[in-house]
Parts: C-alpha cells; structure tokens; sequence
C-alpha cells in the first residue's frame, strides 16, 4: 500500500470517529439542557465547582499518560459549552454582559463604554478576581480590566490572573487618564489633609502630590471608589483623584484638573472572553511562556520572531510563584493565526518553551498622543 492509500484511510478512520463524537456531543448536550431546566426549576447556580471537579478527574483516567492533560483541556472546553449552553437556557441574553473592576464612574467603565457602547448591561465587581469568577460562572459575558499604564509600568495581578484562569483576550482598549483633584461642594485646597485613590493614580500624580507635604495619600481598590467615599464623607477635609465623570456621578467639585506628571498618559485595558474570536483584522497577538534555565533558551525564543519576519511589540518578565530566579515572559507581537507564518512561529515557540499559554489574537488600539 502505498503512502497516498494509508493516509486517505487514515483519514477516513478519523471522519467515522468524528461522526461518533459528533452524536455523543450533542447527546451530552442536550443532558446538559435538561439540566439547565432543573438549574432554572430550582434556582439554583450554572456554576458547580465540585462536579466540575469531579468531571475533570476523568481525564486521569486516559490510558496513555502523554494525553492527560489534553484530556483535561477537552473537558474544561466542552464544561464551558456546556455552561454557555445553560446561561443562554436559564438566562436568555439579549444583549452583552459585561463586568469590570470598581464602581461606575471609572477609568475600566470608561474603556468599556468605548469598546462596548452605551447599551451595554454592565455588571462591576470589587476586585479583579471576582471579574474572573464572574465570567468563568457565565455571569457575564466578557470582562474588561487594565493591564499596563503608559506611565506605571504593568498590573501584575491581571497578568497573573489571565494565566490563572486561562480565559483569552478578545479585545483591547487604550483609555487616555486624565486624573483630578475632586472634593464636596464648598471645599478649597487650603481645607484638605487626605488624598484618596488608586495605587496606580497616586504613582501618576506624585508630583503634584509631593507640592502638597501636609496631605496624607490613602489607597482605594478603584479612583471611582475613593470618589464614592469622599461623596459620602461629606468632609471638607478629604479629596480623590479620579475622573471628571467620577466627579459629575458622584457630585463633586473639581479643585484641580489634569494632575498627572506625564500629559501623555494611557492605560491599556483588555477585553477577556472564555474563547478565541477568530477575525481577519486580527493583529497582535500575546503570549505568556517560561523557558529552561540554561544559556541560549532565550536568544532560541526571540530568534523565532526574526527568522518568520514577525515583529516583537513587547517581552516583559513576572517571577513564577513558588520558583525562585524563575521567569514567566509576557510577549505581544504584530500578526494573525489564520497566517501560515505565524502559526509556525507560535508552533515554533512553543516547542521551545517550558510552559506556553495563548493569551489572544485580537486587533490593536494604539493611543493617539
């Protein structure tokens, strides 16, 4: 038999196999409709962390070991179809539901609004994680959060999140921060001692901050949140740095505008989704990767990029939890998957690395300073 013959019944072999998955899929499918209809009866929760569990030590149970954690990748894909199936059962959407970090009036509410548009149904939650948990329970359909500012450097808790979870960015949005001193009606500069805020914004305004030695810097989850509580302190004493939105939402005054110490100041937000969205105006792409601790593991990883004509937008490194002088690289670079150079660059890379996570094939948003 020659080599043509062997292939062509290999394949065919294959098409009766996918005919067989194809009848048990949908046989699974509809058990996990009935099940909705029970979720719903009963009102209880999509989302079962322990069955889950459960269904995932089946993959343990593939007889050749060098398939296990495929088998477990195949489970968790098919969980969560089964689980976009039951929220479209118990919660028909009609329109996108999406969540982000903080309280409406927010740099992340401003990027969803962009992306998303007005009529978004917009859910927001106290922290990051909960972002997370929230589109792994299918409570929302996509979730929006900051990944790097222009001035502060990345967010690492979002990266290790992303990885974390595994779900994939779909989207991105540069929002321009333009950061104020608000305070109550009646308040004057003389008046405060507290200055509330993110982290991130008290970093991007140390300046002015550093002009004001008397005032004490509080840190907030979110700049709409520290806006909030000064609202609700009614203290003539207390001031935010947050958004000029933030200050019509909660009714503040503006002591000073734009007091960042770089004019040109971004942050990037991210749109996450539970899978890839295949689109031929995708352009970048990102990736995170570990590699051998051994001279060259490196130089072999960036080679890649030069040798299939890719150009590299960014590499930074995050240290891996739990192992000391080791590295997780976070890598974005121009390109589409549906491109046969990219695919065997990215097939190229992963071969090289220790550990190779897709984070996402999306289109760019570049600030227009």
């Amino acid at each position: 038999m020659d080599d043509i013959n062997q292939l062509e019944i290999l394949r065919q072999q294959i098409d009766e196999i996918d005919s067989a998955l194809l009848q048990l899929f949908e046989a699974r499918m509809e058990k996990s409709l009935e099940i909705a209809d029970h979720k719903k009866s009963h009102n209880a929760g999509i989302l079962d962390e322990a069955r889950e569990k459960k269904v995932l030590e089946k993959a343990g149970q593939v007889n050749n070991p060098k398939l296990k954690k495929y088998a477990v990748q195949f489970f968790i894909s098919m969980m969560n179809i089964s689980k976009d199936l039951q929220g479209e059962r118990i919660r028909p959407i009609k329109k996108e539901t999406v969540g982000f970090q903080g309280l409406p009036g927010s740099y992340s509410e401003q990027a969803l609004l962009q992306f998303f548009g007005e009529g978004t149904d917009r859910h927001h939650f106290g922290s990051f994680e909960d972002v997370f948990k929230a589109l792994q329970s299918a409570e929302i359909d996509y979730g929006v959060l900051p990944l790097e500012n222009s001035f502060t450097g990345g967010i690492a808790e979002v990266y290790d999140l992303l990885c974390h979870f595994g779900f994939y960015i779909i989207g991105e949005k540069c929002v321009e921060v333009d950061n104020n001193l608000l305070a109550i009606n009646g308040a004057v500069l003389e008046d405060i001692r507290e200055i509330y805020s993110h982290p991130q914004a008290l970093l991007q305004c140390s300046r002015f901050l550093k002009s004001h030695p008397e005032w004490n810097t509080v840190s907030c989850s979110n700049t709409a949140v520290s806006a909030k509580h000064v609202a609700d302190s009614c203290a003539l004493t207390k001031a935010a740095i947050a958004s000029k939105r933030a200050a019509e939402l909660y009714g503040l005054t503006i002591l000073a505008e734009g007091i960042n110490n770089n004019k040109n100041n971004f942050t990037r937000f991210i749109i996450i989704g539970r899978d890839l969205i295949p689109k031929q105006e995708n352009n970048k792409i990102s990736m995170a990767l570990s590699i051998a601790h051994e001279p060259g593991s490196l130089h072999r990883i960036l080679s890649h990029f030069a040798k299939n004509g890719l150009n590299m937008l960014k590499i930074e490194s995050r240290p891996i939890p739990g192992k000391t002088w080791e590295y997780l690289f976070y890598i974005d670079f121009e390109g589409n998957l549906e491109r046969q150079d990219v695919k065997k660059a990215v097939d190229e890379i992963k071969i090289d690395s220790t550990y190779f996570k897709l984070l996402g094939n999306y289109s760019s948003n570049y600030p227009s300073a």
